[in-house]
């Protein structure tokens, strides 16, 4: 079993496998909770795996039957693979392939049984993705991650961050703390006015900023020449006296606060693209305004053959897709010869995925959408394409 790392080559392997005998089953899954300890995921698997046995044993023999489903079966049973789930499960089974894709959203529970994979549900992988940094920072250290909505990966930057605030305190000599009050000669309590809590005060921020010039430094040197969102993730008094120092031109101007010491990198994923949702949008919003200013133009096209031609030929600079919509038939790519049928027809291909497969591997870009696209006073549509020329 292979456990897939998705990109567009990834898509594209997956595209290039034909068997008419071909699974794809999508689950939505789980990290932690009731739904781990009862086994909702593998129960859902389970269910898949039967009514897909079903299927077959209407024109495979036992044996093949057998053969085919046997890796599903033991991936069923595997007890720990089931313990440590993501967000979704993807699973790809022909009699020569197999493989597994943990997706970090949750995916929509279905399987098909066709003589090509079903990728439109991982089609949001390959889309344009806007990357962004978070710098965690606690007492005892600051990691910087390099992320985008469905990844995050720590960066290495041991050599260049502060292992602490220790290795700035020893410039500094507080005066012992105790319930308000500091200890005087002889052990006797000293009088602890406001302006000696001021001074202390003071000087912790200095301490503190000192120590954020480091961490600082370390960001420029690591990222300084890019151009992505950098989200701040500590304590909230913290927060103001970094972006003091802070010298790195893309500091977003909210942070993630809390004390995030104890916190695991997918669950800082998570909050950060809540946090950064806007941001994800702009680039296909941007993309969608231009097709919008240009609708009606021979630089647009909301016609499936007109577009299963120019994705062909490289002209598709962005085709934004409704995610349920479905049109079967076939295309000749070497003759442009397109045939569409209004149901799906035995050996049919879905059309919108092949015109989505065309124009990534020319070096278009491919937008899933919810709704249909529109443009000024139009019908919604439910595939639309922007070209280069």
């Amino acid at each position: 079993m292979t456990s897939l790392e998705f990109n567009k080559d990834t898509l594209f392997d997956l595209a290039d496998q034909t068997h008419e005998h071909s699974i794809s089953i999508f689950i939505p899954t789980h990290r932690r909770g009731q739904e781990v300890l009862e086994g909702h995921d593998q129960i859902a698997f389970k269910n898949h795996l039967q009514a897909i046995r079903l299927e077959l044993e209407k024109s495979v023999r036992s044996n093949d039957i057998d053969t085919l489903m046997e890796p599903l079966d033991a991936l069923l049973a595997d007890q720990t693979f089931w313990r440590y789930r993501t967000e979704g499960l993807a699973v790809f089974r022909n009699p020569a392939y197999f493989a597994t894709f943990d997706s970090p959203t949750p995916l929509s529970d279905a399987h098909y049984l066709q003589s090509k994979f079903w990728l439109r549900p991982l089609l949001p992988y390959v889309q344009p993705a806007r990357q962004y940094c978070i710098l965690q920072i606690g007492k005892n250290g600051a990691l910087l991650y390099k992320a985008d909505p469905y990844s995050i990966s720590q960066v290495d930057a041991k050599e260049l961050m502060p292992s602490g605030i220790d290795e700035i305190t020893v410039y500094y000599d507080f005066e012992e703390e105790l319930q308000g009050r500091t200890k005087g000669r002889g052990g006797m309590a000293a009088i602890y006015t406001s302006d000696d809590a001021n001074r202390e005060q003071k000087e912790k921020d200095h301490l503190l900023a000192d120590y954020f010039r480091l961490i600082d430094g370390a960001i420029m040197s690591l990222i300084g020449t890019q151009n992505v969102p950098l989200l701040l993730a500590s304590v909230e008094y913290y927060q103001p006296i970094y972006r003091l120092v802070n010298s790195y031109p893309h500091l977003h101007e909210q942070g993630l606060t809390g004390n995030f010491d104890h916190v695991q990198a997918i669950e800082l994923h998570e909050m950060a693209n809540q946090l950064l949702t806007d941001y994800f949008e702009q680039s296909y919003q941007r993309r969608l305004t231009q097709y919008q200013n240009q609708s009606g133009t021979d630089q647009t096209a909301t016609d499936l053959r007109s577009i299963l031609d120019a994705a062909v030929t490289g002209r598709i600079e962005s085709l934004f897709i409704q995610a349920d919509a479905q049109a079967w038939g076939h295309f000749d790519e070497a003759t442009l010869t397109a045939t569409l049928h209004d149901e799906r027809q035995e050996g049919d291909q879905s059309l919108i995925d092949q015109a989505a497969l065309l124009t990534l591997r020319n070096g278009g870009d491919v937008f899933v959408v919810d709704e249909g696209i529109t443009a000024g006073q139009q019908p919604p549509v439910h595939i639309a394409a922007l070209y280069r020329f």
